[in-house]
């Protein structure tokens, strides 16, 4: 550092030693014990200037996992990636790391279908409480998955209390695999295809009830060290989009991912439409002062509940096109 008078401010060894680590951070063997302030030093240090943090790799996911086990939630508390299917299929490995330990997670207009990846490793979200999967080309076989963990071994994101399913191809048959939730306090399920037999069952198995009032599901943010970290990885992919610049070795996988997202959509598709009724359930308890006997769909003294727009097949595939190109 140059000071006024022009001479050179040496270097401290806690700089010194600090950037040495940070360069090095793949031989890392622990940071457990390490106190959070020197923990988050490395880690802003490691993002800042190891190459290996930007692109996708075995190093990279090696790393995450050490500075997880020391630190947890402080890494990745919540998370939202909407409409970011390119980056959460590129990095996913990552983000399987960073996930351990969130509260908050937001994957809407991702389009990842049932036969996601994603799902087979939900065993692991024990401390999640909200949960956004809007527009996701589910069907009713991914409940099954997103729920298997909790009726087989009681693990998993069974402490969920906020989730979004709407604007899904969901029917009458998911809601015995919503029962499961036990600490579920806010569910949307608008724009899907829900019959006025399958609202009264989900309101008596999941002591839920439909509201006329809007979701209180409150936006979810990402807080955490990685923040700047998935932002690189953001830019990183808009780059590529914007200047075609795809190396030889990512194509066939960038491909392959976009050919998934696509079939998707297909397999979503059926003869039945979506229903464009806006169909919010909360827990009984938070909804007696507002609600009374005869003012809750589908009984007819009120009118039903507000009508969304769901979109077409046509207009979904725009949409992932422009996230992959």
């Amino acid at each position: 550092m140059l000071h006024e008078e022009g001479n050179i401010q040496p270097e401290t060894l806690f700089d010194i030693v600090l950037r040495f680590v940070s360069i090095n951070a793949e031989y890392i063997h622990s940071l457990i014990g390490f106190p959070e302030v020197v923990g988050k030093k490395i880690f802003d240090q490691f993002i800042h200037l190891n190459e290996c943090a930007l692109y996708s790799n075995g190093h990279q996911v090696k790393i995450l996992c050490c500075f997880e086990d020391a630190y947890k939630e402080l890494i990745l508390e919540s998370i939202v990636l909407s409409e970011s299917l390119i980056v959460f299929n590129e990095y996913f490995d990552s983000f399987l790391i960073l996930f351990q330990f969130i509260s908050e997670l937001c994957l809407c207009f991702c389009y990842l279908g049932d036969n996601h990846e994603l799902f087979e490793h939900l065993n692991n979200f024990n401390l999640l409480k909200k949960l956004c999967l809007k527009r996701n080309c589910l069907q009713d076989g991914a409940i099954r998955k997103i729920t298997l963990p909790i009726r087989m071994f009681g693990k998993g994101p069974k402490n969920v209390e906020y989730l979004d399913l709407s604007e899904n191809k969901f029917t009458d048959e998911i809601i015995a695999g919503l029962a499961v939730f036990q600490k579920l306090q806010c569910l949307d399920l608008s724009g899907s295809n829900i019959s006025r037999k399958g609202i009264h069952n989900l309101e008596r198995n999941c002591s839920l009830k439909l509201s006329p009032s809007e979701s209180t599901i409150h936006p979810i943010v990402t807080r955490g060290w990685a923040f700047p970290l998935i932002e690189k990885w953001h830019n990183i992919c808009r780059l590529r989009r914007k200047n075609r610049d795809v190396m030889k070795q990512n194509l066939y996988y960038s491909k392959k991912r976009f050919l998934m997202a696509k079939k998707s959509i297909s397999d979503s598709s059926s003869k039945i439409q979506p229903s464009p009724i806006k169909l919010v359930f909360k827990r009984t308890a938070h909804i007696n002062n507002n609600v009374t006997g005869n003012s809750r769909y589908p009984n007819s003294s009120k009118p039903p509940p507000e009508k969304v727009i769901v979109p077409d097949k046509k207009a979904i595939e725009e949409d992932i096109l422009a996230q992959y190109m």
